[in-house]
């Protein structure tokens, strides 16, 4: 279903692959996610680099399945779309059957909820176990933030939180005060989801989640940034990835289970 009130405008940028929400507007700002201008022509066919990607069931590389699992590359269905003035929502489904992923091989109903109002950007992500047997998974959501230069951005709320360094193993507890970044890469798995400020050089963003347990925060660096075929050079300083996940402590679903995270995005 989609419903639109005339003179409407669309709020949100999205598509069918991988339910990615390409992006959206909140109140007077024109874009608050980043997508790299090279996602576009022969790369529509695969998950844009920016915008809020889905993981799901496997986050990043840590398994057999491919990187960040099954869900971004699957084309999901489209439910129900309604742009009014100052709103706009969508929802999108995936079934996965239990002979569909012979790596993968258990059944589950995945919903995908997007909503812009003007008070806020809201995600909801759901994972419903249809099959018969329990399986565990792990993922969340992949949000692209934009930002002037990530060299004079910082993101505060973590400060005190165990944390998994992927380039450091001997940095385990983030110190009190803001994080930022340098021309390094930068890639921590920290130990709880707080609420969030990430200032993005000319406005604030205040980000919550629920149901989801943990907040993964990357950054390639210039020369990761560098290396990626899909990334304009130099475009590593627009965006940081500060992520809604489930990794250390695998989502595990019995039969008829449903597990709810949800991320939400408030200009401060």
């Amino acid at each position: 279903m989609h419903d639109a009130v005339a003179g409407a405008v669309p709020l949100l940028k999205h598509r069918g692959l991988g339910a990615q929400v390409l992006q959206a507007r909140l109140g007077d700002l024109s874009a608050i996610f980043y997508l790299s201008p090279l996602c576009s022509g022969a790369m529509a066919v695969v998950p844009a680099r920016g915008g809020v990607p889905v993981l799901f069931p496997q986050f990043a590389d840590a398994g057999l399945l491919p990187k960040h699992g099954l869900a971004r590359t699957a084309q999901w269905e489209l439910l129900e779309e309604q742009v009014s003035q100052g709103s706009h929502s969508l929802r999108y489904g995936l079934e996965i059957f239990q002979n569909d992923y012979p790596t993968w091989p258990h059944a589950v109903k995945l919903n995908l909820v997007a909503e812009v109002t003007p008070e806020a950007v809201f995600f909801e992500l759901k994972v419903v176990n249809t099959g018969c047997s329990s399986f565990s998974w792990t993922g969340g959501l992949h949000p692209y933030f934009a930002v002037q230069d990530v060299l004079q951005s910082s993101l505060s709320g973590l400060g005190g939180l165990g944390v998994q360094d992927r380039y450091d193993p001997d940095f385990q507890v983030q110190p009190q005060g803001d994080v930022r970044w340098t021309r390094h890469p930068f890639e921590r798995l920290y130990a709880e989801c707080p609420q969030l400020t990430l200032n993005t050089g000319s406005y604030s963003l205040h980000l919550s989640a629920s149901g989801f347990d943990q907040w993964m925060v990357w950054n390639p660096g210039e020369e990761g940034g560098n290396a990626l075929a899909d990334l304009p050079a130099g475009d590593w300083r627009h965006f940081v990835c500060v992520e809604p996940v489930c990794v250390a402590r695998p989502v595990v679903l019995a039969p008829g289970e449903t597990f709810e995270g949800s991320l939400r995005i408030i200009k401060v």
